[in-house]
Formats: C-alpha cells, sequence, structure tokens
C-alpha cells in the first residue's frame, strides 16, 4: 500500500511543530519528518543547474537562518546528500538537486512552502502571548 503524500497544511503543521520553540534546534529523528523538512529545505535550489559547493552553502544557510536553526549547513548539506535530495558529482565539485526525491515527499505543489514565514509567526505569536501575559493585572 502506498502512502499519500502530505498536504500543504500538513507539511505546515509539521513545520510548526518543528519550530514551535521559535528554532529548529536539532535535526528530527524520525525518517518521515526528516525527509519532509530537507525536502522543504530544498526550496532555494533550481531543478536541473549545477552548483558549486560554496552556493549550496550559501541557500542552506541562508534556510538556516529563517527558520533559526541551531544546526549548520555542512551537517544540513551532507544530510542531504546521504538522504538523496542533493547529488553530487564523482569529482564532489558540482552539486544539483534532485527534484525527484523532493517531489516524491512533498508533491509539485508544496515545494515552495516558506518555513521561515512560518517562525516568524510562531516568535510574534510567542512574543503576543508574553506581552498580553506581561499586562494582565
Amino acid at each position: 500500500m502506498q502512502e499519500s503524500r502530505p498536504t500543504r497544511g500538513d507539511i505546515e503543521t509539521l513545520l510548526r511543530n518543528l519550530l514551535q520553540t521559535g528554532a529548529l534546534q536539532s535535526l528530527p529523528t524520525h525518517p518521515h519528518v526528516l525527509d519532509t523538512l530537507l525536502a522543504v529545505a530544498t526550496g532555494g535550489l533550481v531543478r536541473q543547474r549545477p552548483y558549486a559547493e560554496r552556493e549550496v552553502n550559501d541557500v542552506l544557510s541562508a534556510w538556516l537562518e529563517s527558520v533559526r536553526a541551531t544546526i549548520d549547513h555542512v551537517t544540513l548539506r551532507r544530510r542531504m546528500v546521504d538522504l538523496g535530495f542533493l547529488k553530487r558529482t564523482r569529482d564532489g565539485s558540482r552539486y544539483y538537486l534532485n527534484f525527484g526525491r523532493v517531489a516524491a515527499i512533498l508533491g509539485d505543489g508544496a515545494v515552495a512552502i516558506d518555513a521561515g514565514a512560518i517562525t516568524d509567526d510562531i516568535v510574534r505569536g510567542r512574543e503576543a502571548r508574553k506581552k498580553t501575559y506581561r499586562l494582565r493585572p
């Protein structure tokens, strides 16, 4: 029996759960959750475009910053390669997005989910609740 792909709402809920503290504190250990997170993290990469390692690092660093992550881009890039989200040439000089892997996890329509916006929304909500709590008599 084949699992159905998650909806955009399912993915956003999963991200809200992962980012509930207002930051990505570690990579999830559950394979499905990790795959979904890594697929979302590829959102800044373009299909069929060769990337130098530095370019991949820049894209991943920006994504990690947007989710206020405590992990580094090297860890994220290595996991993406290990789990097939990024392909690397034999000599390691170029990387390519494995869009088939991403689409298998997210489907075509869910690829453009902005995890940074979700993080910002969570942080704003937490700050509003703190402010409301402080103003209580």
